[in-house]
């Protein structure tokens, strides 16, 4: 019934534990597909003895090192049941958690299911995302985790991962565009593990060299324009909020000259494709329903700023000071 596609990528240490937490659950329809993306480490072996372990549950496959988005694209094809889910190498599952999901799926015959997550450590849980039942909430998670997917739909509206920074993002915009057949699950069992030596974690946060937002603006864009719904208010926030908190995330790590360069591309691009933009009624403390608060402060704020014609300044005080 669901297959749990699992890219692994130098993971002997923590792939374990998730493995273990799927293996636990109570729900039994299911089996997890492996996906070693020429992993160096020991990874493929701790796979294989757990293969052999478990012939009827898991299927190993390997292939040469071509990134978490090809891995995924890869499990989607190689599954044959009705429904996949997401798990990364490193985060691990309540108990219940596919039950859930496999569960509401089928009762509400839906394309997709959302639900919410924990960041956690080995020690402690960070915070937790619950969803609500709004129209926003489809928007909240972009991982593909804390989800199920129905692979019919999946394949029927070719929907794959993006080989880039931001795969996850450009996967679901397009998922939950292409239906409105989705479920929001108020459900919590995802631990999505805080792990400093993940990509997500390390890399530096230098916009000119390590990430060209400009390409995952416009792969997202003319996909959901190609489903006319760029018109859609949730879809034009949604983009005035990636870049919002793009330019705050690597504000913190870039010299001011780069930052602002970022800020008048992404900005030059905004104006570009949505010209009215800031008149989005999302830009709000109050809107959208769903949205966390700090997230509306942030977007408001920062959205201010610009209509002051104070970004400049704001950067300058922001970022980590001119280049060397």
């Amino acid at each position: 019934m669901v297959s749990v596609i699992i890219p692994v990528y130098n993971a002997q240490n923590t792939i374990a534990k998730c493995l273990d937490s799927i293996l636990a659950n109570k729900f039994n329809d299911y089996k997890i597909i492996l996906i070693n993306d020429g992993s160096s480490d020991d990874s493929l072996k701790v796979l294989n003895e757990y293969a052999k372990k478990y012939p009827d549950k898991i299927k190993v496959f390997n292939q040469k090192n071509q990134g978490v988005a090809v891995a995924r694209n890869n499990g989607i094809k190689l599954a044959s049941s009705k429904y996949v889910m997401f798990i990364d190498n490193d985060d691990f599952i309540d108990s219940n958690y596919l039950g859930k999901f496999a569960e509401e799926i089928e009762i509400k015959n839906s394309d997709m299911v959302i639900g919410g997550y924990r960041r956690v450590t080995n020690q402690k849980t960070l915070f937790e995302v619950n969803l609500e039942d709004v129209e926003w909430s489809k928007y909240v998670v972009m991982a593909p985790w804390a989800k199920i997917y129905r692979r019919s739909f999946l394949l029927e509206n070719k929907i794959e991962f993006l080989n880039s920074i931001g795969e996850d993002v450009y996967f679901n915009l397009q998922a939950i565009n292409a239906t409105d057949n989705i479920s929001i699950l108020d459900y919590c069992g995802y631990n999505w593990f805080y792990n400093e030596q993940s990509v997500s974690n390390t890399i530096k946060k230098n916009p000119s060299r390590k990430f060209d937002v400009i390409f995952l603006l416009d792969s997202c864009y003319f996909k959901l324009k190609d489903l006319g719904v760029v018109d859609k208010e949730e879809v034009e926030f949604y983009f005035v909020r990636y870049v919002v908190w793009y330019l705050l995330f690597v504000g913190r790590k870039s010299s001011y000259e780069e930052i602002y360069a970022e800020f008048i591309s992404t900005f030059k691009w905004l104006h570009e494709k949505f010209p009215k933009f800031y008149e989005n009624k999302n830009i709000s403390l109050i809107n959208p329903k769903g949205e966390s608060f700090k997230n509306k402060i942030a977007v408001f704020v920062f959205m201010f700023i610009y209509s002051l014609r104070l970004t400049k300044y704001f950067l300058m005080v922001y970022s980590r000071g001119k280049g060397e």
